[in-house]
């Protein structure tokens, strides 16, 4: 192309989507089969049903921690596991993985019985 020929580039034009807010709740806003949508249930209900081996552990950090910080702080994890001598902490954000990590992680050393406690997010 020589410079005396210049091609007008338009802008693309995207198709009007409906906001997931704007449909009826019984809608079902996402194209994916594979993902669906689940309420959050406290982590110790969740962890019954698929690894009900880490349940003496959750209840005695309960027991060292407190009702009140165990409500606050645990019970709204999005997962936990352990491996031989580690138990990996999933966090919901990097505020709630710092407070995890100041305040939580001797607590969980002890209440599971492991050497080294990760908290990601």
């Amino acid at each position: 192309m020589s410079t005396k020929e210049r091609k007008i580039l338009e802008p693309l034009k995207m198709p009007k989507a409906a906001s997931p807010a704007s449909r009826g709740v019984e809608e079902e806003w996402c194209a994916d089969p594979t993902l669906s949508t689940v309420e959050l249930t406290p982590l110790e209900a969740r962890l019954a049903a698929k690894s009900p081996e880490l349940l003496e552990g959750l209840k005695k950090l309960r027991a060292a921690i407190g009702e009140e910080a165990y409500a606050k702080h645990i019970s709204e994890l999005p997962n936990l596991t352990r491996n031989a001598q580690s138990v990996l902490v999933v966090a919901k954000s990097f505020m709630q993985r710092s407070l995890l990590e100041r305040d939580f992680i001797p607590k969980f050393r002890e209440a599971f019985g492991v050497a080294d406690v990760r908290v990601v997010v």
